[in-house]
């Protein structure tokens, strides 16, 4: 394998890395920061069973959130950054209702996005210097 491809190779896993699991993980400690994790699990106490039941699907729609992000990013198309955010907003509209419920999902959906734009862009520098400049290639199609 050449150098080159041993870069972007390293680069992309890297980069599907912190944009699934480091970018879950950079959400929660920044919710637990800012007080918005606490105050909102202490607001939801009295309905700890429905809440034990219901599925835990942030986690994914995070990973599927960032990983659009980036795909969009890495052929130029920034167009998806609106359209994400747009059908998160559609998603939770009756949520967001509650002012706390309101600011719990912009600050993670806000950091979210930043998060995917900035791994995207490292990968993308890294790439072009050191990799195939997997970004250029794929603008063609």
């Amino acid at each position: 394998m050449s150098g080159p491809l041993l870069h972007s190779l390293a680069a992309a896993a890297v980069a599907l890395l912190l944009l699934t699991w480091g970018g879950n993980l950079a959400c929660q400690l920044l919710l637990r920061w800012s007080g918005l994790r606490a105050a909102r699990s202490a607001g939801a106490a009295a309905d700890d069973a429905e809440a034990a039941t219901a599925p835990r699907v942030g986690r994914m729609i995070g990973h599927l959130e960032r990983l659009a992000i980036a795909g969009g990013l890495v052929v130029g198309a920034w167009e998806v950054l609106v359209a994400v955010v747009a059908l998160k907003s559609v998603a939770r509209f009756k949520d967001l209702e509650e002012k706390l419920n309101a600011e719990y999902f912009l600050v993670g959906s806000l950091f979210s996005v930043l998060w995917a734009v900035l791994v995207t862009l490292a990968w993308r520098a890294y790439d072009a210097r050191l990799g195939l400049d997997l970004a250029a290639r794929l603008a063609g199609f």
